[in-house]
Order: structure tokens, then sequence, then C-alpha cells
């Protein structure tokens, strides 16, 4: 009988398994298709290195995801929750889009797609790699995200073996890396048809998503302290 009992555990197990990366692949496109400071340096990074720009800056976002998945676990989640820290990150890196998506709006005309022009904006992989987590710490979004739909589905999940945060994990990566070569892709071969003109109309489109996602984050967070004050 507790044969049966185990076996019966180890099936659900199993099963639970590919239920969490589906699950954790889905959601995570609700995080990756949002224009921000990623997708703007992916766009800008595929277009004067190659496709493969885009597997280093991923990377290096999923490598600082590795340590907020284990920051979470150890309890970071209640820390998020607090109106004064939500507060701080809505202002402080609102700030940061701020100044973002105005120095992309000021430079569009002058980015171009010919490579010979561009080359010397082209990164290293180390470089792409410190960018991609560098501009996901940058983006409020990015914590906001993690503090409400990141934990919302950790919430349905409940994983508890490492296997099952594992399996949370590499199906959240996924969604990232497919989304980003898919930009990647349409960037490469967007060679073929796109112009300067259309280059420079899809960076300003960005810039003024992220003048947007601004000024959201920042007015949120002044919500957010008057309600405290009148608390």
């Amino acid at each position: 009988m507790s044969e049966t009992i185990t076996a019966q555990a180890a099936g659900r197990a199993r099963g639970l398994l590919p239920r969490i990366v589906g699950l954790a692949f889905i959601t995570g496109f609700s995080g990756a298709i949002m224009p921000g400071p990623m997708l703007a340096l992916t766009i800008g990074q595929s277009a004067v290195r190659g496709w493969d720009a885009f597997v280093w800056i991923v990377t290096g976002h999923a490598l600082l995801e590795v340590v907020l998945v284990l920051l979470l676990i150890a309890g970071l989640r209640a820390v998020l929750a607090r109106p004064a820290v939500r507060a701080a990150i809505g202002l402080v890196g609102g700030a940061a889009l701020l100044y973002m998506g105005g120095d992309m709006l000021w430079h569009a005309r002058g980015l171009t797609l010919d490579l010979s022009a561009s080359e010397a904006a082209a990164f290293s992989a180390p470089k792409l790699m410190i960018a991609g987590a560098a501009v996901c710490l940058a983006n409020p979004y990015f914590t906001g995200w993690w503090a409400t739909i990141g934990m919302g589905q950790l919430a349905q999940l409940a994983p508890s073996r490492g296997s099952e945060w594992l399996a949370f994990y590499v199906g959240h990566e996924a969604a990232d890396y497919t989304w980003f070569g898919f930009i990647g892709l349409l960037m490469v071969t967007g060679r073929h048809w796109l112009n300067d003109g259309l280059y420079q109309g899809l960076i300003m489109f960005c810039a003024a998503a992220l003048l947007l996602l601004a000024a959201w984050f920042m007015v949120t967070g002044v919500r957010i302290l008057a309600g405290r004050a009148r608390a």
C-alpha cells in the first residue's frame, strides 16, 4: 500500500514539472514583451553586432534572475511588498527610465544601420551580459513584475523542491530567450528591407514607450508616498 502511495506521489511530482515550465513560459512573456531598455538594447546591438547579441544580453538578465529567485526563496517578497520600497523603486527607476528614453529620443535621428558607421557601438560579449543585467536593475517594471505577476505565479504553483524551482526558472528564461531571439532575428533579416528611417522610427517608438513607463512609475511612486502621508 505504501509503495502504491509513493508511486502516485512520484507521478504527481513528475506531472507538476511540465505544468510549472509551461505556466512560467507563458506568463514570462508578460514581462518579456513589454517595451523597455532590454528591448532597446537588443534592437540596437543586434543591428550592429549580429543575431548572437541577444544570447549574451538575455544570459546577463538570466544570471541576475538566478540571484533574484534565490532571494525570493529567502523571503525577499516581504521586502518588495513594503510601500516605501515600492515608492522608492518607482521614483528612482522612473527617473532612470526618463533619462534613458530622453537620451534615445535625442539621438534617434543620428542612428544608422550602416555597419561601417556603427561598428564602434558594438559591445563585446561580457559587456552585453553586464548591460543585460544592468538595464533590468534600472527598470522598475522588472522589480514590479516580480513583486506582482511573478509572486502571484509562485503563489499558485507553490514550488517546494529544488526541481520545481528549477522548472520554474527554466520556463521563465525560455520565454525571454524565445522573444528576444525573435527580435534579434527580425533585426538581422531586416537589414534587407529595414532602412534607416524605419530603424530610427523603431528606436523613437521604444524611447516613447520608456518615457510613458517612466511617467507611470514616477506617478505611482508619488501616489504611494501621498497615501502613506495621509495615513
